[in-house]
């Protein structure tokens, strides 16, 4: 049995843990926020309309340059995780 390194044990337990809490997260918010918009009162109905209003009229542009930046800050991460590796 290879020796395990601590620093990708303690790594493997904190991905692990983040994405099942982030998991966990976003389940219960997409259900809450599922609850609060259900309903044929006129504030639920003016709300969904809102949120559909907002979702069809986003813009792009002004994210592009944040899209980038966080495109190459995930590579940059990745190529950093597997040189990490073959070391």
């Amino acid at each position: 049995m290879p020796d395990l390194d601590p620093f990708v044990f303690f790594r493997t337990m904190l991905i692990v843990a983040l994405s099942i809490y982030c998991g966990l997260m976003g389940v219960g918010t997409l259900v809450r926020l599922r609850t609060l918009l259900a309903g044929d009162e006129p504030s639920r109905r003016l709300a969904r309309l809102y949120l559909s209003y907002q979702l069809v009229t986003i813009r792009i542009r002004p994210l592009a340059g944040e899209l980038v930046q966080i495109g190459i800050w995930t590579a940059v991460l990745i190529a950093l995780w597997r040189l990490h590796e073959h070391v």
